[in-house]
């Protein structure tokens, strides 16, 4: 009868070798908590017992106390688990750690928050400052994740860590070096379950259907000198398709593409670029892809989920609009992109909100 084997010890629970380096602890532990329950707000994560041994193995691991632990393992034939490490943490501590998993599961908002808290109660954390750094990395805003390298290497010096860091974004400062996030994302878009892409296509097929059904039967000219039936069919659209790619995670969470806090240290009230582009594209739909893309390039960062959000608004635009009898077809190719994409920001907004049951 097949055994399963429990784990013995911290290596085990993490599933490394006893010659794994900090830096493969490190991924290894970010690896795991990745896609572990994103419905979990951070703070319960921390009551999750799963959550907790791979916490506490990660925290024994990066400790000073590695060394005696490993003569203990030695001692005992390798059964020696590592303890509740996770309560005995100060609370700045346990608030780096809610801040580390919120970011490890692309909770940015929540993790700067949460690192912001930390700081206040730890403000000679170098790691906490390095946290910071990597947050604000991911979201493309160099500038200020120089200031927070630079302050982790001014409470810890020798850390190769934060140099190697300090030198990689300096890199993508100066346009040196091309950043990741547009390919991870596009990755991580692409590695989504199967599921995710069908509950995609069926959004997609509903809304053909749909606008194929209203041919010929768009009912009077109403607001914006377009047909009814074509306002309720456009707004509809937009939405589904919105909600679909959001509650799917097709596209990023709707409040680190369009809301956005300050950061601790820097005092600067930091927008992402997404919040350049909803004004103009509910306004006049057609300026909004140029507008962003000047905003885009001037703050040298680019947001693939704005990007498929306005490309997914243009062809529903045109395809519907192609529907139309010639009288209301110009209207509807300047004017129906400002309904579609305010569905599709409804939609983005309630699928963003959702448990996302897509998730895996």
């Amino acid at each position: 009868m097949l055994k399963i084997r429990k784990s013995q010890n911290a290596y085990d629970t993490l599933g490394l070798p006893r010659s794994a380096t900090a830096a493969q602890v490190r991924a290894r532990y970010r690896q795991l908590v990745r896609g572990y329950k994103r419905e979990l707000a951070p703070r319960a994560l921390l009551d999750d017992e799963q959550f907790r041994k791979w916490t506490n193995a990660y925290l024994m691991l990066l400790s000073p106390e590695r060394r005696e632990y490993d003569r203990r393992l030695r001692l005992n034939r390798g059964r020696v688990q590592p303890g509740d490490l996770l309560s005995s943490l100060s609370e700045g501590r346990r608030l780096l750690l809610e801040a580390e998993a919120a970011f490890l599961q692309r909770k940015f908002n929540e993790a700067i928050e949460l690192g912001r808290a930390a700081m206040k109660l730890e403000s000679r954390n170098a790691e906490g400052y390095a946290l910071l750094g990597d947050i604000l990395r991911e979201q493309g805003r160099y500038p200020n994740a120089l200031t927070m390298y630079n302050y982790a290497i001014q409470f810890d010096p020798n850390n190769r860590r934060y140099w190697q860091r300090l030198e990689e974004v300096t890199a993508l400062r100066d346009g040196k070096a091309l950043p990741k996030r547009f390919r991870s994302e596009l990755r991580r878009a692409l590695h989504r379950p199967v599921w995710a892409w069908l509950v995609v296509a069926i959004a997609f097929t509903a809304v053909e259907v749909a606008l194929l059904a209203l041919r010929g039967r768009w009912g009077p000219i109403g607001f914006l000198n377009l047909p009814v039936n074509f306002i309720y069919a456009a707004s509809g659209a937009g939405f589904l398709l919105g909600f679909a790619l959001a509650a799917t995670a097709l596209i990023g969470p709707f409040d680190d593409e369009l809301l956005w806090y300050q950061v601790a240290g820097i005092g600067a009230e930091m927008i992402p670029i997404g919040a350049f582009v909803a004004l103009p594209g509910i306004v006049f739909f057609w300026a909004a892809p140029v507008f962003y893309l000047v905003i885009a390039l001037l703050d040298e960062h680019f947001s693939a989920s704005v990007a498929v959000c306005l490309g997914v608004c243009a062809a529903v635009t045109l395809g519907a609009s192609a529907l139309l009898p010639r009288e209301s077809l110009r209207w509807a190719q300047m004017l129906g992109g400002n309904l579609v994409f305010f569905g599709c920001m409804c939609g983005w907004l309630i699928g963003s909100i959702r448990k996302r049951v897509f998730d895996y």
